[in-house]
């Protein structure tokens, strides 16, 4: 028996994709009003033990409440209990950076966007959090100044066009590597790593070669689109995306609770399809 929307919009894939794009013009006007109307920030007590300081965006509401990527994070505290290190690629409001420094790690936040870092760092300050490492750039493959696209927070990418979002509204930002960022330092730590950087973690990843060989080698949680928000329809790098973590001796599952196990079959098959058979862009790369 069908007991939910979500498990009717699994057995449909068309149904489930103009369902998603229906959900995404929500996102979309939120994003506008929230960023030129509504201005403001507000405090709430999560459920997770730690306050956090938002805007009025529909994540950022699920982010409070406790509804946001439910699944995903269950997994995610999971592997930073064996972590040292936590490393928040794509930071945003800082979310991911104060579950993890709510569980006593080390965290070394990533994020360019000011309106994204004006929230983390209040976040940090607001939990007396004040070990933690925030750097204000974005990673890439190389260093550069690139173009970030995007009014605010949740629309901020370095992909023109991604998810139907203006491109009117850009700055230039700062990159480097992640490979450049960590260098040397937490030799013989464990690492997990999350990259969440609406469509450029192929670059991101790219500029991690040697991070993704360090001894232990470290656990990733990235988020990788297929068909979905690319504004040409397709993500051209998404088979070469897991193919780096392949070839550096990875297995790859799904973060959620079917924790699927993705193989080079699954993904070329996707590829040629144009659309993937599992309910989740969200992946965990654990070293075998």
């Amino acid at each position: 028996m069908i007991t939910s929307i979500k498990q009717y919009l699994k057995r449909y894939p068309k149904i489930r994709k103009a369902y998603s794009a229906f959900q995404w013009k929500k996102h979309i006007f939120s994003d506008y009003f929230n960023t030129y109307i509504s201005k403001k920030n507000i405090q709430f007590d999560t459920p997770y033990g730690f306050k956090m300081i938002t805007r009025n965006y529909i994540a950022n509401r699920m982010m409070v409440n406790g509804s946001f990527e439910t699944e995903e994070i269950e997994l995610l505290k999971t592997y930073l209990l064996t972590a040292d290190v936590f490393v928040d690629v794509g930071a945003n409001i800082g979310f991911y950076t104060c579950i993890a420094c709510s569980l006593g790690k080390h965290v070394v936040a990533i994020e360019p966007q000011p309106q994204n870092l004006h929230c983390l760092y209040a976040n940090l300050n607001y939990n007396n959090w004040r070990n933690t490492e925030v750097f204000p750039l974005g990673l890439s493959n190389k260093p550069d100044l690139l173009t970030l696209y995007g009014a605010s927070g949740p629309s901020a990418s370095l992909i023109s066009g991604w998810a139907g979002y203006s491109k009117r509204f850009k700055r230039i930002i700062p990159v480097t590597t992640l490979d450049t960022l960590l260098g040397d330092r937490f030799v013989g730590k464990s690492l997990f790593i999350k990259i969440d950087v609406e469509g450029a973690e192929y670059n991101v990843i790219r500029g991690a070669l040697k991070t993704l060989g360090r001894s232990p080698r470290p656990t990733w949680f990235i988020e990788i689109c297929l068909n979905e928000f690319y504004p040409t329809g397709i993500n051209p790098h998404y088979e070469a995306t897991f193919e780096l973590f392949w070839e550096h001796g990875y297995e790859i599952r799904t973060a959620n609770n079917e924790f699927t196990l993705i193989t080079p079959g699954d993904i070329k098959t996707w590829v040629n399809q144009k659309y993937s058979a599992i309910d989740t862009f969200n992946y965990l790369f654990i070293p075998k």
